[in-house]
């Protein structure tokens, strides 16, 4: 994807204009690409701080304009395409300088809990597809059922009638930091690990990684991404950026 298509998909994913087939692919692209995910994000914030004072205001503006000049015999069309022109390359040079400016700050002065939520991706909803983790437990199907409708306190208490089930505690640790109770969930990953060869063991590494992170534990965190790190694993380019940014701060 060049950037002039990128930059113009994000445009129409934001405003709501992509047809469906576009849409699914987009969203396919958000879920297996980071840096495109945080552009969007990035866009969104920007947008959104661009109120509706800003843009009458704006227009104000260039009806004065018109005024103006139409008392000096030729007029300006508020509407015409070189105005639209220059009020479009405005909100680019605005979103631009914010993105440098957000840039700037997040290499400055970013916290363990700011890397954290770059990096935490709800895996939920994408395990509970896999036909290689299914399970006959009703109990741990209402869980995820549960999960997936954002009730995670409910969640929980489910998974906990199955505690020796590797799936209901890899659940109820994506839940424990759904709700920022980072000593819990690191709990559950540990029990995941403890138990070796299973098919959770990177996602516990890795959420146990940023449990870390995110409690502050850093020492700790660096240690499990290291570790990623060093192995060939699905988190390992990512495990490097973690510790690229810990070490630049």
């Amino acid at each position: 994807m060049i950037l002039n298509d990128k930059t113009m998909l994000i445009e129409r994913y934001i405003t709501g204009k992509l047809e469906d087939t576009e849409l699914w692919e987009f969203k396919k692209n958000l879920e297996n690409d980071l840096e495109l995910a945080r552009e969007v994000k990035l866009r969104q914030e920007i947008y959104s701080t661009i109120s509706n004072d800003k843009k009458m205001g704006l227009m104000k503006t260039l009806s004065d304009i018109k005024s103006r000049k139409q008392k000096r015999v030729f007029a300006i069309n508020v509407y015409s395409r070189q105005i639209q022109v220059f009020a479009a390359s405005i909100v680019v040079l605005i979103i631009i300088g914010g993105a440098l400016f957000l840039n700037y700050i997040q290499n400055s002065n970013v916290s363990n809990y700011d890397i954290y939520t770059e990096y935490f991706i709800d895996e939920g909803s994408l395990l509970s597809t896999r036909s290689d983790v299914s399970t006959n437990n009703s109990l741990v199907e209402s869980g995820i059922r549960l999960y997936g409708n954002g009730k995670y306190t409910q969640a929980v208490s489910l998974f906990d009638s199955n505690p020796e089930n590797l799936m209901a505690r890899l659940y109820t640790g994506f839940s424990y930091m759904k709700l920022d109770q980072f000593e819990m969930a690191e709990k559950q990953f540990k029990y995941i690990i403890n138990h070796h060869d299973n098919i959770f063991l990177d996602q516990a590494e890795w959420n146990l990684g940023l449990s870390y992170l995110a409690n502050n534990k850093t020492e700790q965190a660096h240690l499990v991404f290291s570790k990623i790190a060093s192995e060939k694993g699905a988190y390992r380019s990512q495990a490097e950026n973690i510790i690229t940014k810990l070490q630049n701060r």
